[in-house]
């Protein structure tokens, strides 16, 4: 332990030093302003702190007790606010214990730690506010000696929201749907009445929401009113999709503190063909050496394409293939032409006219096959000839 006698305008100032580790120093301060101790000579306005940052003799001063301290921030920044911040006028009550103050030792800078006013008055000050790499600091400087500390006064706030939006990368067209967005806060700061909106995408039908979602004729909101740091909300929607295609939901998010995030996600809705094979025969039944007509259509009910459709027949031995409105005809089999690209509810219709030659019931097989179809599928017609 050692004590300091200071002299200030003939005032005396004890100066009680706890001489320990770094981190377990204390000092006690009981009056401050001595020209051999002090940092810099006592101020009585706010133009004579300026006055201290002006200085290019004390620049490496502030800078060396500010590495004593283990300060993390940047010093530009802090010379910066001395020059321009506003300065307010401040009290260090009786009792406080500043986390450093500067002082000189044979006029050279020291930064001692942990140091309490023990003064019979509080000791007024300028002080001044500023932020560097995202925390908010405050210094302080007394006025009567410039000892200037910094106090940590946390993160810079950070208002700061992010959006995500999920949905299945493939659906099949017709199926219900669910896309949900997900809003993160990734602040600091509370975001008070934060709005989701979500677009409603073409070839979709709303048929559901979560969490009270509005729903207009273009679009979704859904009203969050508190969403803290480092939280998120999960909100969703579900769709009746149509038609296959590229489906793209676009949506944004927006606070009080924060302008519109935007994100869009994408899911393609892939369709099914499904082929329907008709036929029919008139007249029916038919006299030997009259004539019948067998119609064939073929559909694509599904909602996608199909490719290479094709249908052969092959007739009845009581009749024989005469014509064929757009086949070939060899010996008792018809084979229509093959469509490279039969699309969604398309359908493609022929004709075969076929005579009676002998009395029975003929049975004529129809067989369609095509490229989504695994194996081919078949149906027969009865015709009667008498």
């Amino acid at each position: 332990m050692k004590t300091l006698f200071l002299r200030h305008f003939g005032v005396v100032l004890v100066l009680v030093l706890s001489c320990a580790a770094a981190q377990a120093e204390h000092h006690r301060a009981t009056r401050l302003g001595n020209p051999a101790t002090r940092f810099a000579p006592t101020m009585y306005s706010p133009a004579d702190l300026r006055a201290r940052f002006q200085d290019e003799k004390l620049r490496p001063d502030f800078a060396e007790v500010l590495r004593q301290w283990g300060w993390s921030g940047d010093l530009d920044d802090f010379f910066a606010a001395g020059l321009t911040n506003e300065i307010i006028e401040w009290q260090i009550p009786v009792g406080e214990t500043m986390p450093f103050m500067s002082t000189r030792e044979d006029g050279k800078p020291l930064c001692l730690r942990n140091v309490t006013w023990a003064g019979a008055e509080p000791i007024d000050a300028y002080a001044f506010n500023f932020t560097s790499k995202g925390e908010c600091y405050r210094c302080v400087v007394p006025k009567p000696c410039s000892n200037f500390f910094v106090e940590d006064l946390g993160p810079e706030p950070k208002a700061a929201l992010a959006l995500d939006c999920s949905v299945p990368v493939k659906i099949i067209a017709g199926r219900k749907l669910e896309i949900c967005l997900t809003v993160f806060n990734t602040g600091n700061l509370v975001e008070t009445n934060a709005v989701a909106t979500l677009a409603l995408p073409q070839n979709a039908v709303i048929i559901a929401t979560t969490d009270g979602g509005s729903v207009t004729n273009n679009s979704v909101t859904w009203q969050i009113p508190v969403l803290p740091p480092d939280s998120t909300k999960q909100i969703c929607a579900s769709f009746q999709t149509i038609l296959p295609g590229l489906l793209t939901f676009n949506s944004t998010v927006a606070s009080e503190n924060v302008p519109a995030v935007q994100n869009s996600c994408e899911t393609i809705v892939a369709g099914i063909p499904a082929i329907l094979l008709e036929k029919a025969d008139d007249p029916d039944p038919v006299s030997i050496g009259d004539t019948t007509t067998y119609t064939v259509k073929v559909t694509n009910q599904g909602t996608a394409d199909d490719s290479n459709v094709q249908v052969t027949v092959a007739i009845a031995s009581a009749l024989v293939p005469v014509s064929s409105s757009e086949g070939t005809i060899d010996g008792q089999t018809v084979t229509l032409p093959v469509v490279p690209k039969l699309a969604a509810k398309q359908a493609v219709t022929y004709k075969i006219v076929a005579k009676g030659v002998t009395a029975g019931d003929g049975h004529t097989k129809f067989t369609l096959s095509s490229d989504m179809l695994t194996s081919p599928i078949s149906a027969e017609e009865s015709t009667t000839v008498y």
